[in-house]
Protein backbone atom coordinates (compact mmCIF):
# COMPACT_ATOMS: atom_id res chain seq x y z
CA UNK A 1 0.00 0.00 0.00
CA UNK A 2 1.26 3.46 -1.25
CA UNK A 3 2.05 5.87 1.76
CA UNK A 4 -0.27 8.53 0.80
CA UNK A 5 -3.09 5.60 1.32
CA UNK A 6 -1.82 4.73 4.07
CA UNK A 7 -1.75 8.76 5.72
CA UNK A 8 -5.36 8.64 4.76
CA UNK A 9 -6.40 6.23 6.72
CA UNK A 10 -4.19 7.81 9.70
CA UNK A 11 -4.62 11.20 9.66
CA UNK A 12 -8.32 12.10 10.38
CA UNK A 13 -8.56 11.05 13.88
CA UNK A 14 -5.62 11.71 15.17
CA UNK A 15 -6.01 15.33 14.02
CA UNK A 16 -9.65 16.15 14.96
CA UNK A 17 -8.92 14.24 18.32
CA UNK A 18 -5.71 16.53 19.05
CA UNK A 19 -8.33 19.51 18.00
CA UNK A 20 -10.88 18.80 20.41
CA UNK A 21 -8.57 18.33 23.06
CA UNK A 22 -7.35 21.70 22.10
CA UNK A 23 -11.03 23.32 22.67
CA UNK A 24 -9.77 22.45 26.83
CA UNK A 25 -7.10 24.69 26.37
CA UNK A 26 -6.79 28.35 26.52
CA UNK A 27 -8.14 30.01 22.92
CA UNK A 28 -8.37 33.48 24.43
CA UNK A 29 -5.71 35.16 26.71
CA UNK A 30 -5.77 38.30 28.97
CA UNK A 31 -2.27 38.67 30.44
CA UNK A 32 0.29 41.46 31.74
CA UNK A 33 3.01 41.67 30.31
CA UNK A 34 4.32 37.46 30.42
CA UNK A 35 1.62 37.19 33.35
CA UNK A 36 -1.93 35.77 32.52
CA UNK A 37 -4.17 37.03 33.81
CA UNK A 38 -7.18 35.00 33.13
CA UNK A 39 -7.86 32.77 30.20
CA UNK A 40 -10.89 31.76 28.08
CA UNK A 41 -10.50 28.03 26.89
CA UNK A 42 -12.45 26.84 23.81
CA UNK A 43 -14.88 25.35 26.01
CA UNK A 44 -15.93 28.57 27.35
CA UNK A 45 -16.53 29.61 23.66
CA UNK A 46 -18.74 26.76 22.80
CA UNK A 47 -20.90 26.96 26.23
CA UNK A 48 -20.54 30.85 26.98
CA UNK A 49 -18.83 31.92 30.11
CA UNK A 50 -19.77 34.53 32.46
CA UNK A 51 -18.42 37.82 33.05
CA UNK A 52 -18.75 36.76 37.28
CA UNK A 53 -16.76 33.37 36.27
CA UNK A 54 -14.10 35.51 34.53
CA UNK A 55 -13.12 37.59 37.23
CA UNK A 56 -13.04 35.02 39.93
CA UNK A 57 -11.10 33.39 37.54
CA UNK A 58 -8.48 36.35 36.98
CA UNK A 59 -8.58 36.91 40.90
CA UNK A 60 -7.15 33.28 41.35
CA UNK A 61 -4.33 34.09 39.02
CA UNK A 62 -3.10 37.22 40.24
CA UNK A 63 -2.88 35.52 43.88
CA UNK A 64 -1.24 32.85 42.56
CA UNK A 65 1.45 34.73 39.69
CA UNK A 66 1.28 38.10 40.41
CA UNK A 67 3.84 40.53 42.22
CA UNK A 68 0.24 42.16 43.90
CA UNK A 69 -0.48 38.55 45.33
CA UNK A 70 -0.24 39.40 48.76
CA UNK A 71 -2.58 41.97 48.37
CA UNK A 72 -5.31 38.91 47.44
CA UNK A 73 -4.27 36.54 50.63
CA UNK A 74 -6.86 38.21 53.08
CA UNK A 75 -10.33 36.35 52.16
CA UNK A 76 -11.60 37.29 55.63
CA UNK A 77 -14.30 40.58 56.35
CA UNK A 78 -15.33 43.20 54.22
CA UNK A 79 -11.53 44.39 53.60
CA UNK A 80 -11.22 41.03 51.39
CA UNK A 81 -14.34 41.61 49.68
CA UNK A 82 -13.14 45.60 48.95
CA UNK A 83 -9.66 44.59 48.04
CA UNK A 84 -11.26 41.85 45.40
CA UNK A 85 -13.21 44.75 44.26
CA UNK A 86 -10.51 47.01 43.65
CA UNK A 87 -8.15 44.81 42.38
CA UNK A 88 -10.00 42.99 39.88
CA UNK A 89 -9.11 44.61 36.84
CA UNK A 90 -12.62 42.94 34.91
CA UNK A 91 -14.59 44.26 37.77
CA UNK A 92 -18.63 45.57 36.82
CA UNK A 93 -19.44 45.57 40.62
CA UNK A 94 -21.78 43.42 42.43
CA UNK A 95 -24.73 43.96 39.97
CA UNK A 96 -26.47 42.14 37.20
CA UNK A 97 -23.54 43.25 34.65
CA UNK A 98 -22.13 40.15 36.75
CA UNK A 99 -23.88 37.47 36.24
CA UNK A 100 -24.53 38.18 32.46
CA UNK A 101 -22.79 35.80 30.38
CA UNK A 102 -20.63 35.77 27.56
CA UNK A 103 -22.72 34.16 24.91
CA UNK A 104 -20.90 30.73 23.02
CA UNK A 105 -19.35 31.92 19.89
CA UNK A 106 -21.49 30.29 16.35
CA UNK A 107 -17.90 29.85 14.57
CA UNK A 108 -16.25 28.01 17.86
CA UNK A 109 -19.35 25.89 17.69
CA UNK A 110 -19.40 25.06 14.17
CA UNK A 111 -15.52 24.76 14.38
CA UNK A 112 -15.90 22.33 17.36
CA UNK A 113 -18.39 20.18 15.67
CA UNK A 114 -16.48 19.92 12.94
CA UNK A 115 -13.83 17.91 14.42
CA UNK A 116 -16.32 15.76 15.64
CA UNK A 117 -17.89 15.01 12.78
CA UNK A 118 -14.76 14.07 11.21
CA UNK A 119 -14.02 11.67 13.83
CA UNK A 120 -17.53 9.88 13.15
CA UNK A 121 -17.11 10.10 9.22
CA UNK A 122 -13.74 8.39 9.50
CA UNK A 123 -15.04 5.37 11.89
CA UNK A 124 -17.91 4.90 9.66
CA UNK A 125 -16.93 2.10 7.23
CA UNK A 126 -19.75 2.26 5.38
CA UNK A 127 -19.56 5.89 3.31
CA UNK A 128 -17.91 6.64 0.33
CA UNK A 129 -15.31 8.53 -0.68
CA UNK A 130 -14.67 10.05 2.96
CA UNK A 131 -11.48 12.59 1.35
CA UNK A 132 -14.48 14.72 -0.01
CA UNK A 133 -15.73 14.69 3.65
CA UNK A 134 -12.51 15.84 4.90
CA UNK A 135 -12.05 18.41 2.54
CA UNK A 136 -15.19 19.86 3.38
CA UNK A 137 -15.08 19.37 7.20
CA UNK A 138 -11.54 20.90 7.10
CA UNK A 139 -12.46 23.62 5.47
CA UNK A 140 -15.29 24.57 7.25
CA UNK A 141 -13.38 24.59 10.22
CA UNK A 142 -10.65 26.16 8.96
CA UNK A 143 -12.67 29.13 7.84
CA UNK A 144 -14.57 29.22 11.40
CA UNK A 145 -11.58 29.71 12.76
CA UNK A 146 -10.15 32.59 10.78
CA UNK A 147 -13.66 34.34 10.62
CA UNK A 148 -13.31 34.40 14.48
CA UNK A 149 -9.76 35.17 14.89
CA UNK A 150 -10.19 38.26 12.48
CA UNK A 151 -13.27 38.95 13.79
CA UNK A 152 -12.00 39.67 17.55
CA UNK A 153 -8.56 41.14 15.93
CA UNK A 154 -10.77 43.89 14.68
CA UNK A 155 -12.29 44.23 18.00
CA UNK A 156 -9.15 44.24 19.95
CA UNK A 157 -7.97 47.12 17.55
CA UNK A 158 -10.44 49.14 19.69
CA UNK A 159 -8.82 47.97 23.01
CA UNK A 160 -5.60 48.12 22.70
CA UNK A 161 -3.49 48.03 25.88
CA UNK A 162 -5.30 49.15 28.42
CA UNK A 163 -4.14 51.07 31.72
CA UNK A 164 -5.77 49.56 34.49
CA UNK A 165 -5.09 50.97 37.71
CA UNK A 166 -4.47 48.36 40.71
CA UNK A 167 -5.08 50.33 43.38
CA UNK A 168 -1.35 50.68 44.45
CA UNK A 169 -0.11 53.76 43.42
CA UNK A 170 0.39 52.40 39.71
CA UNK A 171 -1.28 50.68 36.32
CA UNK A 172 -0.72 47.64 34.67
CA UNK A 173 -0.72 47.39 30.95
CA UNK A 174 -3.41 44.45 30.07
CA UNK A 175 -2.94 42.50 26.73
CA UNK A 176 -5.28 40.56 24.52
CA UNK A 177 -4.26 37.36 22.55
CA UNK A 178 -5.13 34.29 21.36
CA UNK A 179 -3.72 30.77 22.99
CA UNK A 180 -1.21 28.35 21.39
CA UNK A 181 -4.21 25.96 21.46
CA UNK A 182 -6.18 27.91 19.12
CA UNK A 183 -3.39 28.06 16.61
CA UNK A 184 -2.99 24.82 16.99
CA UNK A 185 -6.46 23.87 15.83
CA UNK A 186 -5.80 26.58 12.98
CA UNK A 187 -2.84 23.95 11.64
CA UNK A 188 -4.25 21.18 11.82
CA UNK A 189 -7.56 22.44 10.02
CA UNK A 190 -5.34 22.95 7.05
CA UNK A 191 -3.01 20.03 7.46
CA UNK A 192 -5.97 17.44 6.64
CA UNK A 193 -7.43 20.25 4.11
CA UNK A 194 -3.99 20.41 2.47
CA UNK A 195 -3.56 16.86 2.52
CA UNK A 196 -6.45 15.81 1.32
CA UNK A 197 -6.70 18.24 -1.29
CA UNK A 198 -3.31 17.04 -2.47
CA UNK A 199 -4.80 13.31 -2.09
CA UNK A 200 -7.95 13.97 -4.75
CA UNK A 201 -5.60 15.34 -6.70
CA UNK A 202 -3.40 12.43 -7.16
CA UNK A 203 -6.21 10.23 -7.15
CA UNK A 204 -7.93 12.02 -10.23
CA UNK A 205 -4.69 12.18 -12.12
CA UNK A 206 -2.11 9.71 -10.67
CA UNK A 207 -4.21 6.79 -8.89
CA UNK A 208 -0.55 4.78 -9.29
CA UNK A 209 0.54 6.98 -6.64
CA UNK A 210 -2.10 5.62 -4.19
CA UNK A 211 -2.57 2.69 -5.41
CA UNK A 212 -0.43 -0.11 -6.28
CA UNK A 213 -0.84 -1.09 -10.27
CA UNK A 214 -2.21 -4.35 -9.45
CA UNK A 215 -5.02 -3.14 -7.05
CA UNK A 216 -6.31 0.52 -8.90
CA UNK A 217 -9.82 0.77 -7.72
CA UNK A 218 -11.99 4.22 -6.42
CA UNK A 219 -11.15 5.52 -3.67
CA UNK A 220 -13.79 4.31 -1.11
Amino acid sequence: MKPLKVLSDLIPIPSYTVIILCFFFPFFLIKCGDTTLMSIKGTDLVTGVSKQAMNERMKENLKKSSPFGSAFGNDSGNQSSNSDSEYSPLNESNNKKDKENIPPSPLIIIAFLAAIVGIIIQVIKSIKKKYMYHIAISLVGLISLLTFYLTFQSKMEGLGNNQVGMGLGGNMTISYGFGTAFYVCGALFLLVFLFYGVFSYYLKNDPGAIYDSSNQRTEP
